[in-house]
């Protein structure tokens, strides 16, 4: 289900324009969006979602109100807390709950206990002082969003009577705008309790986190709604800024700028507008339609004497780009818009776009499921329009005329990087069914009976430059033939390029990383390992993992198997059978001839694996060599190895005679190849497990 993303807003009465940039002019507009996108959608930062990261928060603090506007209180007295928080550069938050006013959300401490709404309203109005609001969504956009935690506290300074502040203080705690009258109803856009000679009683409103949404989740523009029929249907308004001329107007230049960059990009502009002017690219039997409004046919939210024009660009295209005032007071254009049935995207780029204009989207829309909006969660400048309607839809239109390969994050990323903060983000994509590769609202498919997993989670370090590495085992106790095999690593290393990993089983050994990665950090994939389809599963399955230069360390911190079975499982194993020799001899002291002890096997067996047990008494390992021999096949099982330790109490598993018979003569050769040590091959054995 897609999270709803409105903002508590307060409807004021005043109707003003916000502030703009001061300079005469459009200013250099920078390269041509449409022209850098190479269609590939991913951004070479990890930097994805510009909206932070989304939280559940609890605003709680004091007020005092009338008892007919009480109930109203805490989410008027809330937007203060947006105002100040977001001036003081505290972390910018926009309350994004579907409807803060809602009774549930509220509750009222009175005579030391909690009351929900209905308790409330039966209650003195006069015992209505303590508020708390919970939960919340907000979105944390500055700052350090990912040092988000449960239990953080922000505090904000509100002030205590928000219904007569202007009484009470005057001017004397507002932000002078010189675009603005200030009175009791646009107040909280002003707030400013730190201004000097502040007149207004000022408490502290604590904004609490109770819960920290996932981060970044991936998310798409519903392309395939988009490509339903073969077309994209684009409208951008360049609304009316200065308060002159409308034609002289400051949009002018950036309505010719973007028609001049659509030409460039390959876009015809068409003889025949409807209004305006429109444009038309076909690319891979898709087709782009841009109409491009000026000033002249829509001045603001607030154009009635337009709004016919405003309503044709709302009904008849997919994606509509607003680039014009917030009027305080009114968001009458999106509230009397006549919304289509069909998925549609907005972007709103005004300086209250996300307070005003999100909601009532939301609203004529019916459901996050057939929108999704753009807006500036802080106020911004309108000379960044350009660069954010262009970057918004480059990245778009080569999302629509590929695969769908470019997200919401790829999308947002851009904007980030063209405007250089992250104001702008993206409500109602949370919960977007489209991806690449199908539908990601699809349910899972029931999981395969046969697949079975198989971990060991106990951490090993892997030591640095030692080729002989580390070795982690997993059981498996059943016994199926393998149809596929998954291998999931998660090791964590500053320099991957150091590493070998080696899967081994069965007598069989596959390499899965081989000094690969340079310096990348870290292994955490899943590799599709084909060497051991149809093979028993069951037995020991050895992984090992070795560093092969120095200066770095790391950790396997986890591996599994993911088997499915495939075909019929192989007959269980059959009983091993054990052959043994135990009649002593002396090894001779430095005689390169040595000793030699035999075991006759008169069963006719192949052997799927060997084993051999070798117990010899000697004062000095390192003069001993010890091999074995059948069939004209030489296994050399000690090499002069163990320098000055004692004795020889070893199984050695043995592999060079898998898939032969096991009939016949097995020698074990015991030579002592220096002086001053002698020794005993006290017994041997040889355990042979018949192949299936």
């Amino acid at each position: 289900m897609k999270r709803l993303g409105t903002l508590v807003a307060v409807v004021v009465a005043a109707a003003f324009g916000c502030a703009h940039v001061e300079e005469e002019g459009l200013e250099d507009p920078g390269p041509n969006p449409f022209l850098d996108d190479d269609g590939s959608g991913k951004e070479d930062t990890g930097y994805v979602n510009v909206r932070g990261v989304e939280v559940e928060v609890a605003l709680e603090a004091d007020v005092e109100a009338s008892s007919y506007q009480i109930f109203d209180a805490p989410a008027d007295l809330a937007q203060f807390a947006v105002t100040y928080l977001r001036e003081n550069r505290t972390l910018y938050i926009e309350l994004l709950a579907e409807d803060a006013t809602s009774p549930e959300r509220v509750e009222w401490l009175v005579d030391g206990a909690w009351l929900n709404d209905a308790q409330a309203r039966s209650v003195e109005r006069s015992k209505l002082r303590h508020f708390r609001m919970h939960p919340v969504n907000a979105v944390i956009v500055d700052g350090n969003p990912r040092g988000a935690a449960a239990g953080q506290v922000f505090n904000a300074k509100v002030p205590v009577k928000p219904y007569s502040v202007m009484a009470d203080a005057g001017d004397s705690c507002a932000t002078p705008d010189g675009h603005l009258t200030l009175d009791q109803s646009i107040y909280w856009y002003l707030w400013n309790p730190d201004r000097s000679g502040c007149r207004a009683p000022v408490q502290t409103m604590t904004v609490t986190i109770e819960r920290v949404l996932p981060m970044n989740p991936e998310s798409y523009p519903e392309y395939d709604r988009l490509w339903a029929d073969g077309r994209l249907d684009v409208v951008v308004l360049w609304a009316k800024l200065d308060d002159g001329d409308v034609a002289n107007d400051y949009n002018w230049g950036n309505f010719r700028q973007f028609g001049s960059w659509l030409t460039g990009a390959g876009f015809v502009e068409q003889a025949d507008a409807p209004l305006g002017k429109r444009y038309v690219r076909t690319k891979n039997d898709r087709q782009v339609v841009v109409d491009v409004y000026g000033p002249d046919l829509f001045h603001s939210v607030a154009d009635y004497s337009r709004l016919a024009n405003w309503q044709k660009a709302v009904r008849e295209h997919e994606v509509v780009m607003y680039n014009g005032h917030s009027v305080l007071g009114t968001g009458m254009a999106f509230e009397r818009a006549q919304y289509p049935d069909f998925y549609q995207i907005f972007q709103v780029g005004s300086c209250l776009s996300y307070e005003y204009y999100v909601r009532p989207i939301l609203a004529g829309k019916g459901s996050w499921d057939k929108v999704d909006v753009v807006a500036n969660v802080d106020p911004t400048y309108y000379s960044e329009n350009l660069a954010l309607t262009s970057t918004i839809l480059a990245k778009l239109f080569a999302g629509f005329e590929g695969t769908g390969q470019v997200s919401w994050q790829d999308i947002m990323e851009a904007v980030s990087r063209r405007l250089g903060h992250s104001r702008f983000g993206v409500s109602g994509a949370r919960g977007n069914c489209f991806g690449p590769d199908g539908d990601r609202c699809a349910p899972e498919p029931p999981p395969d009976p046969t697949d079975k997993l198989y971990e060991n989670a106990t951490a090993q370090e892997i030591p640095d430059a030692t080729p002989a590495g580390i070795r982690s085992t997993i059981e498996v106790p059943d016994h199926a033939a393998i149809g596929s095999l998954e291998v999931q690593l998660d090791i964590t290393h500053p320099y991957v390029g150091d590493l070998t990993v080696k899967l081994e089983h069965d007598g069989v050994s596959q390499t899965l990383w081989s000094r690969t990665g340079a310096g990348d950090d870290d292994i955490r994939s899943t590799f599709a390992v084909h060497a051991f389809d149809g093979r028993d599963a069951a037995g020991t399955w050895t992984l090992l993992v070795a560093d092969h230069a120095g200066r770095d360390v790391g950790r396997l911190n986890r591996w599994a198997l993911r088997i499915s079975a495939g075909g019929e499982a192989p007959p269980p194993p059959a009983d091993p059978l054990r052959f043994e020799n135990a009649a002593g001899a002396a090894i001779p002291d430095d005689d390169e001839a040595g000793v030699s002890s035999s075991i006759e096997i008169a069963s006719d067996v192949t052997i799927g694996s060997l084993s051999v047990e070798v117990d010899i008494t000697h004062s000095y390992t390192g003069d001993l060599l010890v091999t074995l021999v059948h069939d004209s096949t030489e296994k050399m099982l000690w090499n002069r190895e163990g320098a000055g330790s004692d004795d020889i109490r070893r199984t050695f598993e043995v592999t060079d005679f898998n898939g032969r018979s096991a009939r016949g003569t097995w020698t074990l050769k015991v030579s002592d190849r220096d002086a001053a040590d002698t020794g005993t091959l006290n017994r041997w054995a040889l355990t042979v497990t018949p192949a299936r």
